[in-house]
């Protein structure tokens, strides 16, 4: 019986599972590389000076593109110490990536939840679920034209 472990690669890199887990297969595009989400309340926003909502816009910017090459850089560590210890390491194809997706069948974990949601009187969660979708999709699609 095979077995296997799904694992951002910076978390299976720092838990060592290639030891468990000898083959490897990465994809950019299914990693997120630790996302940490910034919030505020719309509201608190809304009272923000201009100025103010212009800084934190600017800093974000600003976080994101310094970020992404210290990522960037890394995700190809990573993989090259994975490589140096014996770990068989392979990048997946763009069809095997989108396969992974429909196998996975997330969207129907989703609409799942929202129906969850709705019956317990939570009346915008499948907005909610639009809104991260759409999110997610423009953030996928950015690493997609960085990564090629």
């Amino acid at each position: 019986m095979a077995g296997g472990l799904k694992l951002n690669i910076d978390s299976g890199y720092d838990l060592k599972a290639y030891q468990y887990a000898p083959n490897v297969l990465i994809s950019k595009k299914l990693w997120l590389g630790h996302p940490y989400i910034l919030a505020i309340n719309e509201k608190v926003w809304g009272k923000l000076s201009p100025e103010d909502q212009a800084a934190i816009l600017r800093a974000a910017q600003t976080a994101y593109q310094s970020l992404g090459a210290v990522m960037d850089q890394s995700f190809n560590t990573q993989i090259d110490d994975l490589r140096n210890v014996g770990a068989t390491v392979r990048i997946l194809k763009p069809q095997e990536v989108a396969q992974w997706q429909t196998t996975t069948r997330y969207r129907d974990a989703q609409a799942k939840w929202v129906k969850e949601q709705e019956a317990k009187g939570v009346n915008d969660a499948g907005t909610v679920i639009k809104e991260v979708n759409a999110i997610m999709d423009e953030t996928m699609q950015k690493n997609a034209r960085h990564n090629e």
